[in-house]
């Protein structure tokens, strides 16, 4: 494609029509657009969209932190309440991260070999790894929302929206980091392997409301929630690039995951 159009294609893309495609990349909430997006735009604006993920992470948590205070406020114990929330955000995004934090562990667990680690990747079934790593994870991040919600609403509601966010913003960071790999054709490499450093600092910017209540809330608990987010993302990279030498779309989405599983943890420690 020559230059010419590329720039052509760059303006007819508004930052709107990328933010209404971040929407609908990680839910299942569809926006109505005035007009049908050439191939090549949609893979622009799918590249400029994720500017805006940490965004969207964040009305997921709020509507997640919503569903739980109502629940909690309306009489239902803590952990029922928590985990209605979590079952109805995972409706909401079409349990995107989950079902890529099971797959990456199925993969990392099982697979011996690079091969055997992207093969188990793409199977579509749930493995004893996935499923132990799945319970696990939503188990823990709905007892932590739980415990946050039994001594202070307010507290846990700021924390599910900043890790609903921060989450993303671990998505961004990885895409910036993390080269994909080169021989799996996917929309995560057209996608990630446009990211830099730029983009993360925008999108953090961009994402501050999200997150600025439950820094001022409880600066401590929230900076050391961050150094423990940042050493896990660290670890996690390590573990990928001695496996399969970069990263995909399931190992993106389980970053996500983690990192916000981290964060709500580490907020519940307050």
């Amino acid at each position: 494609m020559s230059e010419p159009t590329q720039s052509s294609d760059r303006q007819a893309c508004s930052l709107w029509e990328c933010f209404v495609i971040a929407v609908q990349f990680l839910t299942r909430v569809s926006i109505f657009r005035q007009r049908q997006l050439s191939s090549d735009q949609y893979r622009l604006a799918l590249r400029r969209s994720v500017l805006f993920f940490p965004i969207v992470g964040g009305f997921v948590g709020l509507f997640t932190a919503v569903t739980f205070a109502t629940l909690l406020l309306a009489g239902v114990p803590a952990l029922v309440s928590a985990l209605v929330a979590v079952g109805f955000e995972a409706l909401l995004t079409g349990a995107f991260h989950e079902d890529a934090f099971a797959d990456t562990c199925d993969a990392l667990g099982g697979g011996w070999t690079r091969d055997q680690v992207l093969e188990i990747m793409k199977d579509s079934r749930l493995g004893t790894y996935g499923t132990i790593a799945l319970v696990a994870g939503v188990g823990a991040r709905a007892a932590a929302i739980a415990a946050m919600g039994e001594t202070d609403i307010r507290w846990s509601i700021v924390a599910i929206v900043a890790a609903a966010a921060i989450g993303r913003i671990a998505i961004v960071v990885m895409m910036a980091t993390t080269s994909p790999i080169d021989d799996r054709a996917s929309q995560a490499r057209d996608v990630a392997g446009s990211q830099t450093l730029k983009t993360v600092i925008a999108a953090t910017l961009a994402s501050l409301p999200f997150w600025s209540a439950w820094l001022m809330l409880s600066p401590s608990c929230a900076a050391a929630s961050m150094l423990v987010s940042a050493i896990t993302l660290i670890l996690f990279r390590r573990k990928i690039m001695r496996r399969i030498g970069g990263t995909t779309g399931d190992l993106l989405g389980a970053s996500g995951f983690l990192i916000q599983l981290v964060v709500t943890i580490g907020s519940a420690a307050r």
